[in-house]
């Protein structure tokens, strides 16, 4: 029976064979960035119960990453913030990790729109900082946690989601460390939801509020989110980047009226749905691969891979950090768009 989050999807639910995962985990030291939120806090439980040498959970939210250790006694919770690079150095010269989750990461986009530089800092800069640490104590393997706002990006948000994913496939090539990417959809509960906001609106008595009616996502549940991260483990080689099939997207309008629905009430009636405009970043569809992604298939046709044929080498990229650098630390807003539009063809972001 699915719970009330799950029925939203209108799709059957995905699941996936936790033997190949097993596999792989077991027996490695596993470290987990963001694992106090949302999707590292998941990935952590499902992580758990594949038997790691170690658990490593690295986040600078103090008290969430005491509650979930809490809940997982074996996790190694560790506080640290990965633009900090001698945070990085101590915590891989203790641990050693072979398996890095890249989960920590800014994930909204009203809020990045204002404090742009933060996000390249966290989204870029902390990608890059735990990449070359990943690469300095051979780990084995970095799974980047992406979104599908990667995709022609219009918001500061997925333009450094972006960045971040070019960045690993330019180092894949460079390095005996593998790496990947995933895209994720917006993912049902968690803190970059609309679902905890519209429940908090519908127990208030409304209005939901929606920036426009012809609003559509692309969803997935906590533990599907997880579960293809795992998968993309199992199944990578090197290079790739994975997303899960989820259905057609949804109308967030539509989503709105079936949780309005499920509170026992009746849209549009009892409570009311308001239209805000559309919010600086924001576009009407998300997008799950670019037009130079070559599909590649896979033992699960509920999982999709992809090879970019369009990205900057290592040299670019590493030219385009330092250029990232130099203007972050100026903080112009002007130059970091206009170099992000040189870095990203297709993005689409007025100066």
């Amino acid at each position: 029976m699915p719970t009330p989050l799950e029925a939203l999807l209108n799709r059957p639910l995905l699941h996936f064979d936790p033997a190949p995962l097993r596999a792989r985990i077991a027996g490695k030291r596993v470290l987990v960035t963001g694992a106090a939120g949302s999707i590292g806090s998941e990935l952590s439980r499902q992580l758990a119960a594949l038997a790691p040498a170690a658990l490593i959970g690295f986040d600078n939210a103090e008290t969430p990453l005491f509650n979930l250790n809490l809940e997982l006694p074996t996790l190694i919770p560790e506080i640290g913030d990965i633009t900090r690079p001698h945070h990085l150095e101590s915590l891989f010269r203790r641990h050693q990790p072979q398996i890095i989750f890249h989960a920590a990461a800014f994930k909204h986009v009203p809020m990045m729109e204002l404090h742009p530089f933060a996000a390249v800092e966290t989204n870029i800069f902390g990608t890059d900082e735990l990449a070359q640490a990943s690469i300095r104590h051979h780990a084995e393997d970095f799974l980047l946690i992406s979104s599908d706002k990667a995709v022609r990006p219009t918001s500061m948000m997925g333009a450094t989601k972006r960045v971040a994913e070019m960045l690993v496939h330019a180092l894949q090539p460079t390095t005996g460390t593998h790496f990947y990417s995933v895209r994720f959809g917006n993912v049902l509960g968690s803190s970059g939801s609309v679902v905890p906001i519209f429940q908090n609106q519908i127990a208030s008595g409304g209005p939901i509020t929606i920036t426009h009616p012809e609003m559509r996502r692309y969803f997935m549940t906590t533990p599907e989110a997880t579960e293809l991260v795992l998968q993309a483990l199992a199944l990578g080689r090197g290079g790739e980047l994975f997303t899960l099939y989820m259905g057609e997207p949804v109308r967030i309008v539509e989503l709105a009226e079936r949780m309005i629905r499920q509170a026992g009430l009746e849209p549009h009636r009892d409570i009311k749905i308001q239209f805000t405009g559309i919010r600086p970043g924001e576009k009407l569809f998300e997008e799950l691969n670019l037009n130079s992604e070559d599909l590649v298939p896979t033992p699960n046709e509920r999982i999709k891979c992809y090879r970019s044929s369009h990205s900057l080498g290592l040299d670019a990229m590493r030219a385009a950090i330092d250029d990232l650098q130099r203007i972050t630390a100026a903080e112009d807003r002007t130059a970091l768009i206009v170099l992000l539009l040189r870095i990203i063809p297709d993005f689409a972001h007025e100066l």
